[in-house]
């Protein structure tokens, strides 16, 4: 029984997601179908690596995941598929990869049947069919590809000289709770022991790390390390990104929303 998660840009309010996992229900034999996300803001890849990389590590090994976000992104329509950390994972090669793996040496396939026409079922039904050929321990349709030959991307990284780090939106999630491009080992390491002060819009400032959300009164802003280990600014049952006038950073307005921590 194959584990097979879906992650998109596709939203709930179309036939798309409902399509394609009618796609996998004809094909992979009494597949347990899950969703990791589907409100993923529109051609944001950082923001999917972020999503993906928290959930998909905590499935069992051998699950397969159909990562369907930025499909169009690039014109080579080509469709790539890796298997690393014991997991089965296909996207559209438009830099998901290379952003999810850190430019780290992955073998990457990409897959060889002709893609025609290219649309978001056909995809599905691509990905479906190479599901059903390893399952079957089969490697047909997969070709050995150097990453060379894919579109390459880097995700956006937090800027640091030596008493200030200038980090960026990364994610803002259903309570309002905003992630920041840094990670708890990013930031101690800049750190180095010393002091510091989280500045931010409307001239807000963090002094701690909290541990959790009621080290604050309520109403108050904290910033704490949430579950994917990342910095998160939140307020104690409330809104920070509403409040504060947070926005998602895109591909497009990638300092759009800085956020600076000073050492001292």
């Amino acid at each position: 029984m194959a584990i097979v998660t879906l992650t998109s840009d596709f939203g709930l309010q179309n036939h798309t997601l409902s399509s394609v996992k009618a796609r996998i229900l004809g094909v992979i034999p009494n597949p347990i179908l899950l969703d990791i996300s589907h409100t993923l803001s529109p051609f944001n890849l950082q923001q999917t690596v972020y999503v993906f990389k928290t959930a998909y590590r905590n499935f069992p090994d051998e699950s397969f995941h159909f990562v369907m976000s930025d499909l169009y992104a690039h014109p080579g329509k080509q469709l790539l598929y890796a298997y690393e950390n014991h997991q089965h994972i296909f996207c559209a090669d438009n830099g998901f990869m290379t952003m999810l793996f850190d430019d780290k040496p992955i073998q990457l396939f990409k897959l060889t049947d002709k893609i025609y026409p290219y649309h978001a079922m056909s995809v599905a039904d691509a990905f479906v069919s190479a599901t059903a050929s390893l399952l079957n321990g089969h490697r047909g349709g997969l070709e050995i590809i150097d990453v060379k030959n894919t579109v390459m991307k880097r995700a956006a990284y937090a800027y640091y000289n030596s008493d200030t780090l200038e980090a960026q939106v990364l994610y803002i999630d259903h309570f309002g709770n905003v992630v920041l491009n840094v990670t708890h080992a990013q930031f101690e390491e800049a750190r180095q022991g010393r002091k510091f002060k989280i500045l931010f819009m409307r001239d807000e400032e963090i002094h701690t790390l909290s541990e959790h959300y009621h080290d604050v009164v309520e109403g108050e802003k904290l910033c704490h390390v949430n579950s994917s280990n990342h910095l998160e600014i939140s307020i104690n049952r409330g809104n920070a990104s509403r409040l504060f006038g947070f926005s998602e950073t895109g591909e497009k307005s990638l300092f759009y929303n800085t956020i600076k921590i000073f050492f001292e």
